[in-house]
């Protein structure tokens, strides 16, 4: 073993001072006769060699204790110095001798995986999971650079910060880096020995894709699934997905994306027989065996030989961890939350905090409510576990809380200065005609072609910057605000209703509120109806609908003459509507607009009815008319109502109310998602020009990174290489969160309320 280079099969476990951790964990398992690839470590040494020689002793010193404002430039200069420096002829050449060594006469068509393995990484109290980077598709020129990239990234201002939070001196921490040979693998994918979700310990989940297991965590494909009982290992289930793009094993010259399009054939077939399920099972659980606690694996078969690229302990994500390390109490946003279950990603979040109103937070991507701040501004005495039992659960009726006195009088000069400021806005939009928001569309046209405004600034214009001179319509989010005026109408509407007439039926104020005159999305509804409609005057058209899979079913549409009509039709229909979506909150889901398929599909099930929405909605007419009948029949038995018609004409006031401010919230809702379809093709943008200038390489990553790291590509500061692996870590979180769900409450526990009658 060479102080400086070393092959992978003379690493053992103990060896993490001179290999660091990960090289260490690959050269026990290559020792002990797992198929791992082989490879060679340049060792910690070598690097502290090469830091010593750059004299960087000021420029580290106390670098984790930096202020914020100064600690990226400091990493910045730092990540330069060692990557702008070359490496001793002495120790380059011993590092090429070991990978001709590595390759052979094999070829160039043989390349590397370029691997960080710093000596922290056996912490058992800290991962580094992503904040190193690792390299593929490297072959013998680029090796030497990407080995001081490694080394560069101990100092990337996420592994800094890090170590900091921590309390790791950076000053012990060195950084070997593992170079192995890259596994051309034809599937590929990941394999955890306990449920990673649940921690449920009798069975094995393996997930699995063509081609490069890069492909495993991207958004747009989803693997097959297999649960395996850890008895016996049979089989208990399989799910196997619709896998739309694989990443191929090697980049051809000017390739831009690593994503390509897998054979129509292959992707609705399963990737893995049986007998390959049990195999990656069996080596999965030896590797359990070997360390003694559940392993989260990643493998690769090719050519029919299955290879072990990584284990490591599994991280289980409880619900209870989610709030790991916040300070505070918070009760999940409920009505927010409902509309989109995933958490958002990283991306998202970022941007979407520079519209985020005091008192909510976003935790693992799901948004809360400061409960200690929300407290702060009402006037009542009320415990914290009362007032995020209440948020949560949403209630229409009013809790019956005391009125604090001491917090009344405090927060009237507050109530004072939230009127004088919302005052005008409520006022302006007491009674607003429908078509009232449409200048938002222009707004939002005229934000989209001014290449001035990123995705930052096109948010803060569309949702909090207003124009002094701008009509109501721009202004989305004070018209959302004052849209929430639904919910105490609703209550004063229940209230009338339940007191002169409480024997109604119980939904009877939810009727008398309802209707969709004037209502966007009801109107979207009634176009898709359409779009069956004019389907069904061509039996061709209609045959295509049902006879192909959404995702098919555009091409063929265009190619057939018959069908110009109803393209015609869904023209229209998505410049209307083409900015929704599923999910439709977070940026990074697909808009109809880019991808009409889901219309498409809800086309398809239309034709599969007689009866459109109109039905639906002449029924619910037909039904309040009855119930405003019978409304009035039995206010009328109550003194003088006959003689004044007052209580009836209260409530049919408060049930226009509750209307109107229903279909305002709903129409502010539908520009709302029209302000995110902009920024997310700024976003788009950015993406196409980072991925033509090679510093991404698969679609929809650009959603997983931070929004200072979309800057930093930007500027040329940092590498698609160096962002892969943080971008993979990211992924695995963001699908076992999607898995989990939020918990309600981060900081506290909501008790059970004591039932009625009990001692």
């Amino acid at each position: 073993m060479s102080a400086s280079v070393s092959s992978l099969h003379e690493v053992r476990a103990g060896n993490s001072a001179f290999a660091g951790g990960k090289a260490a964990n690959l050269g026990e398992l290559l020792g002990k006769g797992f198929p791992v690839p082989p490879g060679f470590v340049v060792s910690a040494a070598a690097y502290a060699g090469f830091l010593e020689r750059l004299d960087l002793g000021a420029a580290l010193r106390d670098i984790g204790n930096a202020p914020r404002s100064e600690l990226q430039q400091r990493c910045s200069e730092v990540r330069s110095r060692i990557e702008a420096t070359d490496l001793l002829p002495e120790l380059a050449d011993e590092i090429l001798a070991a990978h001709r060594s590595l390759i052979g006469d094999r070829g160039p068509t043989i390349l590397c995986a370029v691997r960080s393995s710093a000596t922290a990484e056996d912490l058992g109290a800290a991962s580094f999971a992503g904040q190193h980077s690792t390299y593929y598709y490297v072959d013998a020129p680029q090796l030497l650079q990407m080995v001081r990239k490694c080394w560069a990234s101990l100092w990337s201002l996420e592994a800094v910060s890090y170590r900091a939070t921590h309390g790791i001196d950076g000053a012990s921490v060195r950084m070997a880096v593992v170079v192995q040979e890259m596994i051309a693998s034809e599937i590929s994918g990941v394999a955890f020995t306990v449920n990673p979700v649940t921690g449920v310990k009798d069975e094995l989940i393996i997930e699995s894709s063509w081609g490069m297991g890069a492909a495993l965590v991207d958004g747009r494909v989803t693997p097959d699934r297999y649960i395996v009982e850890r008895d016996g290992l049979r089989l208990r289930e399989r799910r196997i997905s619709d896998k739309r793009f694989m990443v191929a094993s090697r980049l051809e010259a000017g390739q831009a994306a690593r994503l390509e399009d897998v054979p129509h054939a292959m992707r609705r077939h399963e990737t893995l027989s049986e007998a390959q399920v049990k195999s990656v099972a069996e080596w999965s659980l030896r590797s359990e065996t070997h360390f003694g606690k559940p392993q989260d694996v990643e493998w690769a078969i090719s050519a029919g030989r299955f290879y072990m690229l990584q284990s490591r302990p599994i991280t289980v994500i409880g619900r209870e961890e989610v709030g790991r390390g916040v300070k505070g109490k918070y009760v999940l946003f409920k009505p927010i939350v409902e509309n989109f279950t995933d958490p958002l990603t990283p991306l998202s979040v970022d941007l979407l905090l520079a519209v985020r109103p005091p008192g909510l937070r976003f935790i693992r991507g799901w948004m809360y409510i400061d409960v200690e701040f929300l407290k702060r501004l009402l006037p009542f005495a009320v415990s914290n576990e009362e007032l995020a039992r209440h948020v949560y659960s949403f209630s229409r009726d009013a809790p019956s809380w005391r009125i604090s006195l001491v917090k009344l009088l405090a927060l009237l000069p507050l109530g004072l200065l939230a009127y004088l400021v919302s005052a005008v806005p409520f006022a302006r939009t007491l009674s607003l005609p429908d078509d009232a928001m449409d200048s938002y569309r222009t707004l939002c046209r005229k934000v989209d072609e001014d290449p001035a405004l990123g995705p930052e600034a096109a948010l803060l214009r569309l949702f909090l910057l207003p124009r002094l001179f701008d009509p109501i319509g721009n202004m989305a989010i004070i018209v959302n605000v004052c849209s929430l005026r639904f919910a105490p109408w609703g209550r004063v509407l229940r209230q009338l209703v339940r007191r002169w007439a409480k024997d109604l039926r119980a939904d009877a104020e939810v009727l008398l509120g309802s209707g969709s005159e004037g209502v966007l999305s009801a109107e979207m509804g009634r176009g898709i109806w359409a779009l069956a409609q004019e389907a069904r005057r061509s039996e061709r058209v209609r045959a295509i609908l049902l006879g192909r899979a959404p995702e098919r079913i555009l091409a063929e549409l265009k190619q057939d003459s018959e069908a110009r009509a109803f393209l015609d039709r869904l023209e229209r229909f998505l410049a209307q509507n083409g900015h929704r979506a599923m999910k439709e909150f977070e940026l990074r889901s697909v808009r109809w607009e880019e991808d009409p398929a889901p219309v498409l599909g809800m086309v398809r099930n239309y034709l599969s009815i007689d009866a459109g929405p109109e039905a639906q909605e002449r029924k619910a007419r037909e039904a309040r008319a009855d119930l405003i009948r019978e409304l009035r029949e039995r206010l009328e038995s109550l003194p003088f109502e006959r003689l004044l018609g007052l209580r009836f004409r209260l409530i049919r006031f408060a049930a226009e109310r509750v209307k109107y401010f229903f279909k305002l919230r709903e129409n502010s809702r539908f520009y709302h998602i029209m302000g995110f379809g902009v920024v997310r093709k700024k976003v788009l943008r950015i993406e196409r020009d980072l991925m033509r200038q090679g510093k991404l390489k698969c679609k929809d990553d650009i959603f997983f990174l931070r929004f200072a790291e979309v800057a930093l590509m930007q500027s040329g500061r940092l590498e698609w290489r160096e962002v892969e692996d943080r971008i993979r870590e990211r992924r695995i979180e963001h699908i076992r969160l999607s898995k989990m769900g939020p918990p309600k409450t981060v900081g506290l526990e909501l008790e059970r309320p004591a039932s009625v009658g009990s001692t």
